[in-house]
């Protein structure tokens, strides 16, 4: 580790389920294999 590394981060969506009523559609790994496809597809 470098220094100013953190050994675990996460998001926490929590303010924003109860501010804007945010709940998400897909799982993370749903929304990776998504965007990988897409990058493959789009970008070259």
């Amino acid at each position: 580790m470098q220094l100013g590394d953190v050994e675990i981060t996460y998001a926490d969506i929590s303010k924003a389920k109860k501010l804007i009523g945010y709940e998400p559609k897909m799982t993370f790994e749903e929304g990776i294999k998504k965007f990988i496809n897409w990058y493959k597809e789009n970008i070259k």
